[in-house]
């Protein structure tokens, strides 16, 4: 009997079908029938999703929903004509990659939308496959409910990288007149208008912010933890972890924004929010949807008499926040600044926002190409120039230094500025 299990594990290990859930060769064999408890893909699922406990909540739900709303009651057609589901209903060791595949194309056929009909993403389909469908497969086969993964090998569609769209970020000069539309709604709005942009901190993370997360001696602020929503939409705070790993940081803020939150401080205890929602005394959390509607679309209206034509959200104040940062100091410090998973993802999001960086390049292969000499290239050499100092002959990375260095002296009012207003108006 020993060797019989032997065999039949082998069996199972290089892929053949378990010899007890075929009668006629388990006979042959000399083994025992026994029965098999059959399960089907949706009560596997269901199994799995019971054990994501350190999960967020409402990730949860959206799973629940996903495979409620787009696996289960899916029939697909097989390559042959073959229909086969619902797929919620089918055994889970009765699935294989044709049918896995099925639901992919049939996917990516499907509209929706409830005024304007659209195909599904592929990022839609990829995360469903890959946050729900897969797993279940390989929870499955943990468990011994089936041996085989049949999301192995299926085609997937391509994901095509989504970038910050250039309208949607405000830069330069568009900054300090966004906060001042911003100061005309309320001191609320103005307060996380500026802040925002002083620490590129996401939604979640601002809503979040306690007194005591502020060192305002060591002028840092530490992102301790963030709100959530759970299954049914309603906020929490998550001090466990946040969006990435990388989303629990500490990073120095700039004089303006610690003036703003030292103000917000004054008579609060050390947990209480510098953000609670309006009307509260610091308990309340104020939701993104609600800042968008009563608050933001007021400080897109004084922007847009002021003839502001960009169209930036709450959460873009963020993205205006690190594409102003990357052509100084960097991709990698400013992707651990603003908490994202790795630089990729950070490169992926902003770098085509970040023009002067492209002309570095350019300006560094033309330095390779000569060899640091004056080539002549025309069949007959100009007249020698003469010598200039405009400040365009100077590397572009220079010349954005010197500028914004020359703009900081003026507005601070130091003696260096002084002497540069006056060669100004002489």
């Amino acid at each position: 009997m020993e060797s019989a299990k032997i065999f039949r594990g082998a069996l199972v290990a290089n892929g053949y079908r378990d010899p007890y859930k075929n009668p006629a060769f388990a006979e042959t064999l000399g083994l025992a029938s026994q029965p098999t408890e059959v399960l089907t893909f949706a009560q596997v699922a269901n199994k799995y999703l019971a054990t994501l406990v350190d999960v967020e909540r409402r990730t949860v739900g959206q799973y629940r929903k996903t495979l409620d709303d787009h696996v289960f009651p899916a029939v697909v057609t097989l390559p042959d004509g073959t229909r086969v589901g619902p797929l919620g209903r089918l055994p889970i060791d009765e699935f294989t990659g044709d049918i896995i595949q099925a639901w992919i194309n049939q996917m990516r056929e499907k509209q929706h939308g409830k005024k304007v009909l659209r195909p599904y993403s592929a990022k839609t389909i990829l995360n469903i496959h890959g946050t729900v469908i897969s797993p279940v497969f390989d929870y499955a086969i943990d468990k011994e409910y089936t041996s085989r993964q049949p999301c192995r090998n299926v085609k997937l569609p391509e994901r095509k990288g989504k970038a910050v769209k250039a309208n949607k970020v405000i830069t330069g000069l568009e900054i300090p007149a966004w906060i001042e539309c911003a100061y005309e709604v309320d001191e609320d709005t103005g307060d996380i208008t500026l802040v925002l942009l002083a620490s590129g901190l996401r939604w979640g993370e601002l809503t979040a912010l306690r007194v005591c997360d502020v060192d305002f001696d060591a002028g840092t602020l530490t992102v301790a933890q963030v709100v959530r929503e759970d299954e049914h939409r309603r906020p929490y705070i998550e001090s466990t972890e946040g969006k990435s790993a990388n989303a629990f940081r500490t990073i120095t803020l700039p004089p303006k924004a610690l003036e703003v939150l030292r103000r917000r401080a004054e008579g609060k205890g050390k947990l209480a929010l510098l953000f609670p929602a309006p009307g509260t005394r610091g308990g309340t959390l104020w939701r993104n949807p609600n800042f968008n509607e009563h608050r933001w679309q007021k400080v897109k209206e004084f922007a847009a008499q002021r003839g502001l034509i960009k169209e930036p959200t709450p959460h873009g104040l963020r993205h205006s926040h690190a594409s102003e940062l990357i052509p100084v100091v960097g991709i990698e410090p400013v992707s651990k600044r603003i908490g994202h998973a790795n630089v990729t993802v950070t490169s992926a999001v902003y770098s085509h926002l970040t023009p002067d960086a492209d002309a570095r390049m350019a300006g560094a292969i033309d330095s390779t190409l000569t060899g640091g000499r004056t080539l002549d290239t025309a069949s007959a050499a100009p007249a020698a120039a003469e010598p200039s100092n405009d400040a365009s002959d100077l590397p572009p990375e220079l010349a954005a230094l010197l500028t914004k260095a020359i703009g900081q002296a003026l507005a601070d009012g130091t003696e260096l500025g002084a002497l540069l207003r006056a060669g100004r108006s002489g």
